[in-house]
């Protein structure tokens, strides 16, 4: 799975022009804590057994919540998106920031720590 979103960064990266860097542009930590918690509502969402119109707009309230909680809007998070998809290896810096997270959490949960 890594290695296919790598591929896709990589391709996006090399196809798109070069953008210039956004004046709100989100830092690598903030972007780090924003995809973690993403990341982490969009696994809580796959364990709901409903119907996906009620899933989508569960989704979208807490998808507002997330944006409350990291004091940005969407706009500012797809500008910063795309920026770092240029941007291969701080990406890629994000990305393994977000699974090391994600992976120790997992860990911890597993041995109920």
């Amino acid at each position: 799975m890594k290695k296919y979103f790598l591929i896709l960064l990589i391709a996006l990266a090399c196809s798109s022009e070069v953008e210039d860097k956004p004046l709100d542009l989100l830092t690598k930590e903030q972007m780090v804590a924003f995809l973690i918690d993403s990341h982490l509502i969009e696994g809580t969402l796959q364990t709901i057994k409903i119907d996906k119109d009620s899933l989508k707009l569960i989704f979208l309230d807490m998808e507002k919540e997330l944006y409350q909680k990291h004091d940005i809007d969407s706009e500012q998070f797809i500008q910063s998106y795309h920026f770092y998809l240029q941007e291969v290896d701080q990406l890629s810096e994000i990305y393994e920031a977000v699974i090391d997270s994600l992976s120790l959490r997992e860990k911890m949960l597993n041995t109920g720590q």
